[in-house]
């Protein structure tokens, strides 16, 4: 991805998140994106390429932000990687999870279906990777799935239920 196809990918992102996937048309998109038209579809032909983009570059930040808690020490990384989550939440999905909503705005789209299922399998995998349970990486995941859901409704509480759950499936591997 280019510099400019990232910017582009940046702004929309930002727009998306203001406005959802479907009420926004390419007129505001490209006014988000802050380029042409002609400059906006080369890069993106479609409002689904723009919304794939979008999730994209939201993607690669957030396994990044995860991938930094690898720096903590294995005995803190629980409360590191959930502490990364729930800022996250806090600063860039306060009303859920915009991978969820694309899907849930265009669920005939087969590209956004694969980009979502791509992106929750590499976070899946990160995760379980970062805590050292890659035999317990579903487990892993719905309890995130679970706590980025419903965040919205209960807030940062929902962190401390993930945390003993995660604690739980350690302790029962440990068994």
């Amino acid at each position: 991805m280019t510099d400019l196809e990232h910017s582009i990918c940046t702004k929309l992102e930002g727009v998306f998140a203001a406005r959802g996937f479907t009420a926004p048309g390419v007129a505001e998109l490209r006014k988000g994106a802050d380029v042409s038209l002609r400059t906006l579809y080369k890069y993106f032909p479609s409002k689904e390429d723009m919304i794939i983009g979008a999730l994209e570059v939201r993607h690669r930040r957030y396994l990044s932000l995860l991938k930094d808690t690898a720096e903590a020490a294995p005995q803190d990384r629980l409360t590191a990687i959930l502490g990364t989550i729930e800022r996250w939440m806090q600063t860039n999905a306060p009303h859920g999870c915009m991978d969820r909503a694309a899907l849930s705005a265009y669920p005939e789209s087969e590209q956004v279906s694969q980009c979502v299922t791509r992106h929750k399998q590499e976070t899946q995998d990160q995760l379980a990777a970062l805590l050292g349970l890659q035999h317990k990486a579903g487990e892993l995941f719905l309890i995130h799935e679970g706590a980025v859901s419903t965040y919205p409704l209960n807030g940062s509480e929902v962190f401390n239920w993930a945390k003993s759950a995660i604690l739980s499936l350690t302790q029962e591997t440990a068994s």
